[in-house]
């Protein structure tokens, strides 16, 4: 090869690797709201109705997979924020997620909701993925409809049982006043205290630095999309976690055999008896521990979507 050729080729290889790197450092940096709109780009929402109530939802991946991973997102109530397991699950599974509609304010209602939007879309062998609020409806829908579903995967989660859920009226005795606060103070004034309650339930403080700046970033995301009506649906739905019927170790042996637990070693949003009280009340259970807190779903996505992998695999 001549000089001059040898060198025009090895300056196209330098000026790829060098794109190449551009290209990872700018997907590094990308904002949490940079991120989820490319992905909202290439992963259209539609719309469904069941009974009258309409239920923004994505159905996406593999059409002919043998498992339909049903992503149930917690307390922000805004599915999309799942797009970064979805677009490393894709590939091989079909993926179903979805907003809570707002005409629905009882959790056992909402777990029947979500059944017939699974049945009406056709959905076979839901695998229910839940993380904090979403993982409380993957255990209602799990207690409710176990001969329908396949296969049970909760983040960041505790026990639902009597004693935890008294537990837990307890810790959200917090949101009682912020709803309060919502029905009689303009939205716009108190938006910034709710922003730092929010973080301060998740025990964000507790993030490492760069975790928690990813975390301060999605936050800001959230309550970017945010009205005062929705606002009060999510606020309500959390607290209805108070209201429903505790479960017994007889509704726990319905799916702990085939149940996949990821809990964070430094989730403060539930009390250690609550947790403890979980791991004992599903035995069978496939128990693996991450480092983190109670966001780790979002910034930890490659140890949870292995673990999940792995779970569904063997």
């Amino acid at each position: 090869m001549s000089r001059p050729v040898f060198y025009m080729v090895g300056g196209l290889a330098l000026a790829a690797l060098i794109l190449a790197v551009f290209m990872i450092f700018m997907e590094v940096n990308m904002t949490f709201a940079e991120e989820i709109q490319r992905f909202s780009e290439t992963h259209p929402f539609a719309e469904e109705k069941i009974d009258g109530i309409s239920t923004r939802y994505l159905l996406c991946g593999k059409a002919d997979a043998r498992y339909t991973l049903v992503y149930l997102v917690g307390g922000t109530g805004i599915s999309d924020v799942w797009f970064n397991h979805i677009i490393q699950m894709e590939e091989d599974y079909r993926i179903l997620t979805f907003d809570y509609p707002m005409e629905i304010g009882d959790l056992e209602q909402l777990a029947d909701h979500i059944m017939k939007l699974i049945k009406k879309l056709d959905i076979k062998n839901p695998v229910l993925i839940g993380a904090s609020l979403g993982e409380f409806m993957a255990q209602l829908i799990a207690r409710r409809y176990s001969d329908i579903v396949s296969a049970v995967a909760l983040y960041s989660t505790c026990s639902l049982s009597q004693e935890s859920i008294a537990d837990l009226k307890k810790q959200y005795k917090s949101y009682g006043v912020m709803l309060g606060l919502m029905k009689v103070v303009p939205y716009s004034w108190i938006k910034k205290i709710l922003f730092a309650a929010s973080k301060k339930q998740v025990g964000m403080e507790n993030e490492n630095p760069i975790s928690r700046a990813y975390m301060e970033d999605f936050f800001a995301w959230i309550y970017g999309q945010y009205t005062k009506e929705f606002d009060l649906h999510m606020t309500g739905l959390i607290m209805d976690v108070a209201d429903i019927k505790p479960f017994e170790l007889s509704d726990y042996k319905r799916f702990d055999d085939k149940t996949l637990l990821v809990l964070p070693k430094e989730d403060k949003a539930f009390s250690e008896d609550a947790q403890a009280d979980l791991l004992l009340s599903m035995p069978k259970a496939k128990t693996v521990k991450v480092e983190g807190g109670h966001t780790a779903t979002l910034y930890k996505v490659d140890e949870y979507v292995q673990e999940a992998r792995e779970f569904l695999e063997t």
